[in-house]
């Protein structure tokens, strides 16, 4: 296995980079992921692009209903973090150099990015199916086994403060945002939905 990576940036930022720098464990996750380059790269397109508390995770539903909801509110999903890391018609992308495999694998890599990226700040904003099945019973989802444990600390210790969820699937709950870490409220949404109805 390869060293950790040295290839994150230090420039006039260097206390924030720094802080920005993966903890041993999520090296380890992205190494399985991500060259050491691709890694960097990451980073700095993230720098660029991430505006603060305004990021998207999502589970269990089509990419383009989360992409929706996203651009509806002004949110941003990996995929637009990505820029154009993710579009396959500008060079940086690297999708046409790598296999259908390596690249899903490649996006694995940038998802794990993300998650640590939006790790130590305030709010993180995910999108699920309404409960009482929110996740995927058998807990084999990327967001169940990568990014939530890196946002709330089990993987990497540093966490966000809150962990907001939507369902967008649920017309009248578009809108409605709820704790679920690290206090899980969803009663509020299950009392907002019967007000509604």
């Amino acid at each position: 296995m390869a060293s950790p990576s040295t290839n994150w940036p230090i420039g006039q930022h260097k206390a924030r980079n720094r802080e920005r720098r993966p903890s041993s464990d999520v090296e380890k996750i992205l190494q399985q992921y991500l060259t050491a380059e691709e890694e960097a790269q990451i980073h700095r397109q993230f720098e660029k692009a991430c505006p603060r508390h305004r990021q998207v995770l999502w589970s269990g539903m089509d990419q383009n209903q989360a992409q929706r909801w996203a651009d509806d509110h002004h949110m941003q999903t990996l995929k637009m973090a990505m820029g154009p890391l993710m579009n396959p018609e500008h060079p940086q992308c690297l999708q046409h150099r790598k296999t259908k495999k390596a690249w899903s694998k490649y996006i694995h890599g940038a998802s794990a990015a993300f998650a640590w990226y939006i790790s130590g700040r305030d709010v993180v904003t995910v999108l699920l199916h309404p409960p009482p099945i929110r996740f995927n019973p058998f807990g084999a989802t990327y967001y169940q086994t990568i990014e939530e444990p890196i946002i709330t600390g089990k993987t990497g210790g540093r966490n966000v403060r809150r962990i907001e969820v939507v369902h967008p699937a649920v017309p009248e709950a578009t809108d409605f945002a709820y704790q679920m870490w690290p206090v899980d409220q969803a009663d509020r949404q299950t009392k907002a939905s019967k007000v509604e109805s």
